[in-house]
C-alpha cells in the first residue's frame, strides 16, 4: 500500500451529533420506561440509534492508494478508481459550491461531473481527473502526499504512463 489515511471529521460536529443522539436515545428510554409514553419514546429511540449509526459511518473518510488504484470510502460506499481511469490529480481547496455540502456528494466542478467525498469543515484535498470526463474531490489532511502517492501509481508499470 502506497497511501492511508483517515479523515476523521472534525471533533466540534462530531461532539454535537453524538450528545444530540444521546439526548435522543436517553430521552426515548425514559418515555418507554418512565412515562409510559411508547409511541413518543420508540420514535425518540429509533431517530437517537439512527443518528448515531449516521455518525460511525459518516464521520471517518477512509483513503488508500494500493498499487493499481486509488480508493476512497465512507462505510461501505465509495468511489474506486482504477490508476488506468485516472488522467491528473493534484492538491487543491474544497470549493464547498461545487458539491454543495459534506459526505459523499454529486456534482458539477467546473463543468465536469464528479463525486466529492469529504468530512465536515476540512478543506484541504485532491481532485482526481479521469480519462472519461469526471472531476473527483477526496478531502486529506495530506493532500500533497496523497498526489504524490496517486501520480506514483498513475505513472508505474500498471498505470497508464506505463
Amino acid at each position: 500500500m502506497l497511501y492511508s489515511e483517515k479523515v476523521f471529521a472534525q471533533l466540534r460536529f462530531a461532539i454535537v451529533v453524538a450528545v444530540i443522539a444521546i439526548a435522543c436515545v436517553v430521552g426515548g428510554v425514559w418515555l418507554l420506561l418512565v412515562a409510559n409514553q411508547v409511541s413518543d419514546g420508540s420514535g425518540l429511540l429509533a431517530a437517537g440509534t439512527l443518528m448515531a449509526g449516521i455518525l460511525r459511518l459518516f464521520a471517518v473518510l477512509h483513503v488508500r492508494v494500493q498499487n493499481e488504484s486509488l480508493h476512497a470510502r465512507f462505510g461501505p460506499w465509495g468511489l474506486n478508481l482504477p490508476a488506468e481511469q485516472i488522467e491528473s490529480v493534484r492538491a487543491e481547496t474544497y470549493r464547498w459550491g461545487s458539491y454543495y455540502g459534506w459526505g459523499m456528494r454529486w456534482g458539477m466542478d467546473e463543468g465536469r461531473a464528479g463525486r466529492a467525498m469529504s468530512v465536515s469543515f476540512l478543506r484541504s484535498g485532491v481532485i482526481v481527473e479521469t480519462k472519461e470526463g469526471g472531476r473527483h474531490y477526496i478531502n486529506s489532511r495530506r493532500p500533497v502526499e496523497l498526489a504524490a502517492a496517486v501520480n506514483r501509481i498513475v505513472e508505474g508499470p500498471h498505470g497508464a504512463g506505463a
